[in-house]
Order: C-alpha cells, then structure tokens, then sequence
C-alpha cells in the first residue's frame, strides 16, 4: 500500500510541482485547491501526509488544522505548511494549530524539492517510531 498525500494549494503550479515529485516516490495524491475542498477531502484513515498552504482563498492552514484537529488522528499525521512569507506569527500559529513543519515556500523548483525531501526524513523517522 502506498502512501497518501493530501496537498491542499490554491496555486496548480505548486500543485502540479509536489505531485510530481510525490509521485515519482511512489507516494498516491490527492489534490485540493482551497480550504474547503481540503476539508471535504479529508478523511484522517486514508491520508499519511499533508501539505497544506498557509494562505488559501477562503481561509488559512490553521483554519483547517483547527477542522482535521477534530479527528483523532490528526496527531499522528505529518502535515507541512507552506507559505509565500516567512512571518514568525504565521510558523507560530500553524505549529500551534498542529503542524509539524513550517517552511516559506521556495521559489526554485530545486529549493521546493529540498523541502520535500526534508519533509520526507522527517515522515520516515516519524513513521518508523510510530512503527516501533
């Protein structure tokens, strides 16, 4: 059974990017371009990672950590922000909300493949203790 990734990002260019390079892992995707279709996507026994935008059109990552929170699972669920801005506010407010990562979004495709990457460790030794 793959793994299965949930990307919630209103831009498809971001999109198309992560889905790419989670697919060339082997990993399965699903898309989600607001808020709302995240939410409404979102079943907490089918997804093992998200990727979740921090400024959506109709509300913000922890808006939607707040609504995945209500599941018991959410805790055992990598979920890595995203945003266009490095605020601390925002990195506080996204972690606070549930998320394990907070990354600016990078503007280089090579910068937002290391991001995956890392965020992939980080899933790995995550995974593996939860294994354990």
């Amino acid at each position: 059974m793959s793994i299965q990734v949930l990307i919630i990002e209103d831009e498809s260019l971001i999109r198309w990017s992560l889905r790419q390079k989670f697919e060339e892992r082997g990993y399965a995707v699903t898309e989600a371009d607001s808020g709302t279709a995240g939410l409404e996507a979102f079943d907490p026994d089918m997804f093992d990672l998200i990727m979740l935008d921090y400024r959506l059109p109709d509300m913000n990552a922890p808006v939607v950590l707040e609504h995945i929170a209500r599941q018991e699972r959410l805790q055992s669920i990598p979920v890595l922000v995203l945003s266009q801005a490095g605020w601390a506010d925002d990195a506080r407010a996204a972690t606070a909300a549930g998320a394990r990562l907070f990354r600016v979004k990078p503007s280089r495709v090579q910068a937002l493949r290391d991001v995956i990457v890392s965020f992939w460790k980080e899933h790995a030794q995550c995974h593996h203790q939860q294994s354990s």
